[in-house]
């Protein structure tokens, strides 16, 4: 499986315009008793490197502490919620994400330039599951297309969707919804029998 994948691997010489996942550690059915669907939190470590250069621009191996995030919530990049799913524990795959589902036009940082093809070697460490009375099986569809076998919130990562200027915005909302909230206030009421009474 490994030698078969790494012939394919090869053999893609320019960039994909869909998805590519290839399984680079396959687990066996009997020892797969959960595979990762959204809404799970998983626990994964990777290395992302640049499709056309090769050069690495970031790992949590290097940091030997692996990504945890909530599949399937727009927390990570598109590429992943979609190259992801039904994963067992163990297993490892190779992403190859195009630019719309990764960062698009505009990159991330000097690290990725716009336009850019990823590749991540990822492994899955782990699944938690809010309700593990209901088990992902292998028969659940799979939403991603053309195999490539025929690749605690870290910030420091950029597979993160996360951007300060988005919570500065809702800073500044709650904010002024607060200010707003001063400023009505309920007049205070006037006898108007004793104002009458004044001007007699």
């Amino acid at each position: 499986m490994a030698a078969s994948f790494a012939v394919s691997a090869q053999a893609l010489k320019t960039p994909p315009t869909t998805l590519q996942i290839g399984i680079k550690k396959k687990i066996p059915e009997e020892q797969c008793t959960i595979r990762s669907r959204d809404g799970d939190s998983l626990s994964m470590h990777y290395t992302g490197t640049l499709f056309e250069t090769g050069d690495k621009f970031d790992s949590s191996v290097d940091r030997n502490q692996p990504l945890e995030f909530t599949l399937g919530t727009g927390r990570v990049i598109k590429g992943w919620d979609l190259g992801l799913k039904n994963m067992c524990i163990g297993e490892k795959r190779r992403l190859v994400i195009p630019p719309h589902l990764g960062y698009g036009a505009n990159g991330m940082g000097s690290a990725i330039p716009g336009g850019s093809t990823l590749v991540f070697d990822v492994e899955l460490v782990d699944i938690h599951r809010s309700n593990p009375d209901s088990p992902t099986t292998g028969q659940e569809k799979q939403e991603f297309v053309k195999p490539l076998n025929a690749p605690g919130l870290d910030f420091t990562s950029p597979i993160f969707l996360f951007s300060a200027v988005g919570v500065s915005a809702l800073l500044v909302i709650v904010y002024l919804a607060t200010k707003s909230g001063e400023k009505v206030k309920e007049e205070p009421k006037v006898d108007q029998t004793t104002e009458d009474s004044k001007k007699d």
